[in-house]
């Protein structure tokens, strides 16, 4: 019989990854959310709840028990407070997306960053992340809640429109622009490492993961293989689309005088995996491009549709 797994944010643009991934390594899939975006797959079961509603969360694990739940949509403790009463008991293990802006922006190294480097005090996202992990690690010690936590950085893939390290950020009219000739203004001189992961490679990882005891009780770094500048993220976006890469640049003292909130971005995002290697027995092997040209494409026919 098929493994069972429910994912929390499941039509969205990491959640449907997911969800491809299990559905394509033989799981039984249940896709959770409120309902405000399509659901795409028809082998899926799709539950419409609103997780901020008193008791929705238990409601949906009293009807059924799942092997795995993966919980894309959780940003503060109350979120995960409420996961922990409704699947303690439940499910054998629960998966939470948190993010590597947990680590402190101003962290200087060494690189790559290890799970224990300075973390994140002030912006909320990083804080409400961190949070949740707390939350997690005291359910896993008081009570052996089944958790593991996965902390991604830059995401690629269908669904979200490409975009680093730049004043820009993610730009839905990206390619749009760069055919056009327009420059893309990069943090110094496009010299910050980053280490992209695609959502599919994150839903694989969870797949291999599935209800192995080893891996409950840890929170472990998870990107792609490739560490690759700014400016090659870019450049390669460029030569999909058969266009020069034109660039300007600014630098980190410049943009974080502007723009204090988004200093995760000005630092190497790069990632020490072997804690996941060692523990979960996953080496990440979808090649930077492959996930650059499925945002291309996703790019592309969304703009054809509109």
């Amino acid at each position: 019989m098929a493994l069972t797994a429910l994912v929390i944010g499941g039509t969205g643009f990491l959640g449907s990854g997911i969800v491809d991934e299990l559905l394509s390594r033989g799981w039984n899939v249940t896709s959770l959310g409120r309902g405000r975006m399509p659901h795409r797959i028809s082998r899926v079961e799709f539950l419409t709840v609103d997780r901020s509603q008193p008791g929705a969360l238990a409601a949906v694990a009293q009807s059924k028990k799942f092997d795995m739940v993966v919980d894309c949509a959780a940003y503060t403790a109350p979120d995960v407070e409420d996961a922990v009463r409704a699947f303690l008991g439940n499910t054998r293990h629960y998966v939470f997306i948190s993010t590597d802006f947990v680590y402190a922006p101003s962290y200087e190294g060494p690189f790559p960053i290890k799970e224990d480097a300075p973390k994140e005090t002030i912006l909320p996202y990083g804080v409400g992340k961190l949070a949740c992990e707390a939350v997690l690690r005291r359910a896993w010690n008081e009570q052996q809640f089944p958790f593991t936590a996965l902390r991604p950085p830059h995401i690629l893939g269908a669904g979200k429109a490409l975009g680093s390290g730049t004043v820009e950020g993610r730009d839905p009219d990206l390619l749009t622009h760069m055919r056009a000739g327009t420059g893309v203004t990069m943090l110094a001189e496009g010299q910050l490492l980053i280490q992209p992961v695609w959502n599919r490679e994150i839903g694989a990882c969870i797949a291999v993961m599935g209800v192995n005891e080893r891996v409950l009780g840890h929170v472990y770094n998870f990107t792609g293989p490739d560490c690759i500048t700014t400016r090659q993220y870019y450049q390669i976006i460029a030569d999909v689309l058969g266009v020069p890469l034109r660039a300007d640049t600014i630098s980190i003292a410049d943009y974080l005088a502007r723009w204090p909130e988004k200093a995760p971005f000005a630092r190497h995002r790069i990632y020490d995996l072997r804690h996941l290697e060692s523990t979960v027995g996953y080496r990440p092997y979808h090649r930077v491009e492959n996930a650059i040209v499925d945002s291309i494409g996703w790019m592309q026919q969304t703009a054809n549709r509109t």
